[in-house]
């Protein structure tokens, strides 16, 4: 079990970084994508930044609830991705730009697969986690 434990969570990290480290080449050249408080280019900054911080809580806190995050982040980072390919999403009212990209290049799709991979790996991760402080806090 303990190969599995670390074999997911070395999984969704690199999964999360790979995906921060996209978005972060790709960053600049969406920033002329711009809505009233922030532009594309900063939401992939964004999301960058928060597949950082949560690899590195996997890392640091090890619990179901982190994992359980860290898939979130990894599922709507997918679902933004899939859904801007198949149809425009009109972020202007909370003064975020419309995003709509139906082009499928490398970059994206490796963000892609490094996003769901880490929603998979995440998602395991935190069933596994929260099976094992469920028996820890069970054993006499």
């Amino acid at each position: 079990m303990r190969v599995l434990r670390f074999a997911l969570y070395a999984v969704a990290g690199a999964g999360l970084i790979v995906n921060a480290v996209i978005h972060l080449q790709l960053a600049a050249t969406f920033d002329a994508i711009a809505g009233a408080l922030l532009s594309q280019g900063d939401l992939f900054r964004v999301q960058a930044a928060a597949g950082i911080l949560i690899t590195v809580a996997l890392g640091a806190v090890r619990r179901a609830w982190v994992a359980a995050i860290a898939a979130v982040i990894a599922l709507g980072g997918l679902g933004m991705l899939v859904l801007s390919t198949i149809l425009v999403l009109d972020l202007t009212a909370l003064g975020l730009p419309a995003i709509f990209e139906p082009v499928w290049y490398v970059d994206k799709v490796v963000a892609a697969i490094a996003q769901g991979v880490a929603a998979l790996a995440a998602g395991a991760l935190a069933i596994v986690e929260r099976r094992r402080r469920g028996a820890v806090s069970h054993t006499p």
